[in-house]
């Protein structure tokens, strides 16, 4: 009987890759892919109504937790943001946690906040102070808030009622 030959008890190298090495490559491959999609500007009208939506969830949730917590809370608003207030110890303070901390607006997004029909004047340079009232009992000054880009007609207008109902319309002239 014959002998196997010391090639034949070699075992033979496998053509292809390992199971480790497709896997490397995958996660390569996904993070530069992140990287690429992170770096793409995203459309501004979707980022508008990103601003646009979160506004109005977090006024909802403002309402809910007035009633919840049983205290007063309100919105004061400048040309670039909002910020929520708390009444304590007969004093307006602001608050600073959670969905409640005071808001940036992008800086290609310009606002407008309108009480009864009345556009507002919103400035910078002027301490920003409670304009809108949210009460414990889940009534609420009514307004309307509206988010435009610069030289479009493009608007999105979020408008609370005395209620504390919701609406969001996009208008396009």
């Amino acid at each position: 009987m014959r002998r196997p030959s010391k090639l034949v008890l070699q075992r033979k190298k496998a053509d292809g890759f390992t199971l480790i090495e497709v896997m490397i490559v995958v996660v390569i491959v996904a993070i530069l892919m992140g990287a690429v999609a992170m770096s793409i500007p995203r459309d501004i009208n979707d980022l508008m109504k990103e601003q646009a939506n979160r506004f109005q969830a977090v006024v909802s949730l403002s309402q809910d937790e007035a009633i919840m917590q049983s205290r007063e809370l309100a919105l004061g608003f400048t040309e670039s943001g909002y910020t929520f207030f708390e009444f304590n110890d007969s004093a307006w303070v602001v608050k600073s946690e959670g969905p409640f901390k005071a808001q940036k607006l992008p800086q290609n997004i310009l606002s407008q906040l309108y009480l009864e029909g009345v556009s507002v004047s919103l400035d910078e340079r002027v301490e920003v102070k409670p304009q809108v009232f949210i009460l414990s009992s889940g009534e609420m000054t009514p307004f309307t808030y509206e988010f435009q880009l610069p030289e479009q007609d493009r608007r999105i207008k979020v408008t609370v009622n005395a209620i504390g109902d919701v609406e969001q319309e996009i208008l396009d002239q």
